[in-house]
């Protein structure tokens, strides 16, 4: 169960929020930084708690939407695993390839390809009328599910389109008019991480195995556009500290979604997500951020 003894004192996100805003010396202010953050007692891999939502969980801003960047790769995983369960989608080796480059690597050409599996709207050339009209309706097929499932935690979030190395082209572009991007909150992202680790969704064993962070940690030069541990929540955690993460980084953002258990068996989940072009370009904020956490929640 998330510990309940955390109502007696400052949550230990709260705590690292603070500390690692003031160690930005005035670069990074609390307007550019959402969180939602949880203790748990036990590894939710074993033990399952119930809902995010009935935790005691720490949030600031958890609930606004920002651009997710790569962290919505964790969604549309959701809903592959899903529709495959359902019948909706059918079985495919390319598919499971594509969704270990996805979540491994942060593959961008492996998600633009499982959006198109999806929904059935691949990208292409620009559409007109009718026939642009239809391949819309037929993208925001994911959206759709997720809309279905009403759940609190999943409001006034867009899980619409792939994501790019520079920029979408063609009929991918003209989906993007009038702000029609991809947004998630902290609180959806932590949500969806929680369900996962507590094995309430479809394959979950199978999602969370694609996320595990082990085999990027300690490496040397790891490709930039993959490496999802530095500069991130993990380079503050203790080696020991095992890891499943989903990381995301673009000109404009940086972010990182940890699920984290220690040898002692506790477990805690962190969403935190930055904006703003100082966020993108440091790699200090996040690790810093991990640290202040781990401090106060287990070592003080």
């Amino acid at each position: 169960m998330c510990q309940k003894s955390l109502k007696m004192r400052q949550h230990p996100a709260q705590y690292a929020l603070s500390k690692a805003i003031e160690m930005t010396n005035g670069a990074l202010d609390l307007n550019h930084v959402h969180v939602a953050a949880c203790l748990y007692d036990n590894s939710l891999r074993s033990s399952d708690p119930g809902t995010f939502l009935s935790q005691d969980w720490y949030g600031h801003q958890a609930a606004t939407p920002l651009y997710p960047a790569s962290v919505v790769k964790t969604f549309f995983l959701h809903a592959l695993a899903q529709f495959r369960e359902d019948g909706l989608l059918e079985e495919n080796a390319e598919d499971d390839r594509a969704a270990h480059q996805m979540m491994a690597i942060s593959s961008n050409e492996a998600t633009v390809y499982l959006v198109g599996r999806l929904t059935g709207a691949d990208d292409g050339a620009p559409l007109s009328g009718e026939e642009l009209e239809q391949w819309c309706r037929k993208r925001h097929r994911v959206q759709e599910w997720y809309d279905s499932q009403n759940q609190l935690q999943y409001r006034d979030i867009n899980v619409l389109h792939g994501t790019y190395h520079d920029s979408p082209y063609g009929r991918a572009k003209q989906i993007r008019t009038n702000e029609n991007g991809n947004k998630l909150t902290a609180l959806a992202s932590a949500a969806l991480m929680h369900d996962i680790a507590r094995g309430a969704l479809a394959r979950s064993d199978w999602m969370l195995n694609l996320m595990d962070r082990e085999f990027q940690r300690g490496q040397q030069n790891l490709d930039p556009d993959g490496d999802q541990v530095t500069g991130f929540l993990a380079d503050g955690l203790p080696n020991d500290v095992k890891l499943w993460s989903k990381a995301g980084h673009t000109s404009w953002t940086r972010h990182d979604l940890v699920y984290g258990e220690r040898p002692d068996g506790k477990s805690f989940i962190l969403s935190v997500m930055c904006d703003g072009e100082w966020s993108a370009q440091d790699r200090n904020f996040l690790p810093n951020f991990g640290k202040y956490f781990y401090q106060q929640a287990f070592e003080s």
